[in-house]
């Protein structure tokens, strides 16, 4: 393949102090320095270069992917440094890291393994549920051999963590002002209930620039009735989310890769974009470190004669854990009860005092009586009958969950509970009027659904 000026350069060979290029049939080596390839172009009079079958142009690389897509950097090394910068006010682990790094004058820590790999496993098990398992596919990814299918599994996977990120916020925001509006209702003005009301009746899941009006929107709703807000780092939001601000040009940035993956239309120049947008969308949000999730599985009754009455729950603690246990059970016996069929977002230690995110995420196994943790975030009305459809974490499959109205066939409510698949059934049903209750809460009277969610912002 020749590029302009019919000059045909090819990198054939890229180790740690040079490079060997093909010049039109003859073989050069040069020095693996940004600066040396711009001279050979320059020489050539040619902007572009051609490495691995993928075409470069000299004016798309600079010092920061260069090393990225020479060898010098590996995959998720500026993201862990970056990470753990923004986490270390949240985690003493992480900080612990930075103290000895900074202490002993250690320069690219993030490239020595010793050190990476510890940074990695704490990210992991600090960001908050489901993140955290997600990071840690990104980062068993980036490990993989380098091909156009990793290429694109990287991409997809930085993109996929921005995205549930603003899903949990937002869903977040939402259950707050469900609980909010429950105590007493408040009127919402007609453009933000428009645009609430498309998110409950969406048949595609948002674009980046659409979750970003949606988040403030909801930012000043909650400002201007005084609502608390469940992250206090929110507050802040307004200014993130001006268009001017890194945040909202990351988040521009990834749509924009989103855009090209559709198109069939990247390199490792946007592997590196990714991996330095998502860094700069964790700058703001690595507050999600501060919380953690829990999936309420069980909750049992207990009261002998002459003793205080207490609950035995029985939870899923989301995500990573400091010994590398993943959606770990455990026990609680409390004199204090807490939702059931639930999966909750708190911090500290206590999930007793958290924000209930059903049903904007689930726990499908929980529902259907079935082994291990199985989250599920919302992800839009089916569109041919409006049910809900809902997105595996794990593998983005569809759940779609069907409102069968059981109890009304079955009167009985002991008849219905006994039997374990009517029973199922009934839970499932839950999700769907939870869903509905939440929208007339929030929304007051609700008219005919209007399912305009990305006419909103065009």
């Amino acid at each position: 393949m020749l590029t302009p000026n019919n000059q045909n350069i090819i990198i054939q060979e890229v180790n740690d102090h040079t490079i060997t290029v093909n010049v039109n049939g003859e073989i050069q080596e040069i020095q693996n320095q940004l600066s040396e390839v711009k001279n050979l172009l320059q020489n050539f009079k040619t902007p572009t270069i051609q490495y691995a079958e993928k075409i470069y142009n000299i004016e798309h690389i600079d010092e920061a992917n260069f090393g990225f897509v020479m060898g010098k950097k590996s995959f998720n090394e500026l993201l862990t440094k970056r990470l753990i910068e923004v986490i270390a006010p949240y985690s003493s682990d992480a900080q612990k890291v930075l103290d000895y790094v900074t202490k002993n004058q250690v320069a690219d820590w993030e490239s020595q393994a010793k050190f990476a790999k510890k940074a990695k496993e704490i990210i992991a098990y600090s960001l908050v549920g489901v993140l955290g398992v997600q990071f840690s596919k990104l980062i068993a990814i980036g490990n993989e051999e380098n091909t156009d299918a990793k290429q694109r599994k990287y991409i997809e996977k930085c993109l996929y963590i921005a995205k549930r990120s603003l899903d949990l916020i937002e869903f977040t925001l939402l259950s707050t002002l469900w609980d909010f509006q429950k105590q007493g209702f408040r009127p919402i003005s007609p453009a933000q209930s428009q645009l609430i009301q498309a998110f409950f009746t969406r048949s595609f899941e948002p674009g980046f620039r659409e979750n970003l009006h949606f988040l403030q929107n909801l930012q000043t709703l909650l400002t201007e009735n005084q609502i608390p807000f469940p992250f206090p780092e929110v507050a802040n939001f307004a200014d993130y989310l001006a268009e001017s601000h890194p945040f909202h040009q990351a988040c521009l940035q990834m749509q924009a890769l989103s855009n090209a993956l559709d198109k069939e239309n990247y390199t490792l120049l946007e592997c590196s974009e990714a991996e330095k947008n998502l860094a700069t969308f964790f700058e703001y949000v690595g507050f999600l470190a501060n919380y953690k999730m829990a999936s309420i599985k069980h909750i049992g009754y207990k009261h002998s004669r002459n003793t205080t009455p207490h609950y035995l729950h029985r939870y899923a603690s989301l995500g990573i854990d400091n010994k590398a246990n993943i959606d770990a059970e455990k026990y609680n016996y409390t004199p204090k009860t807490v939702a059931t069929d639930a999966v909750l977002i708190y911090q500290g230690d206590n999930y007793q005092k958290s924000i209930n995110l059903f049903p904007f995420v689930i726990d499908y196994n929980s529902l259907t009586f079935e082994n291990g943790v199985k989250i599920c975030f919302f992800h839009s009305l089916h569109i041919s009958d409006s049910s809900l459809d809902y997105i595996f974490l794990e593998d983005n499959s569809v759940y779609n969950i069907v409102f069968e109205n059981i109890s009304a066939e079955n009167p009985d409510f002991n008849e219905l509970i006994a039997d374990k698949e009517k029973h199922k059934i009934f839970n499932l049903d839950n999700v769907v009027v939870g869903f509905q209750e939440a929208q007339t809460n929030i929304l007051g009277k609700v008219e005919t659904p209007q399912d305009d969610f990305e006419g909103m912002f065009s």
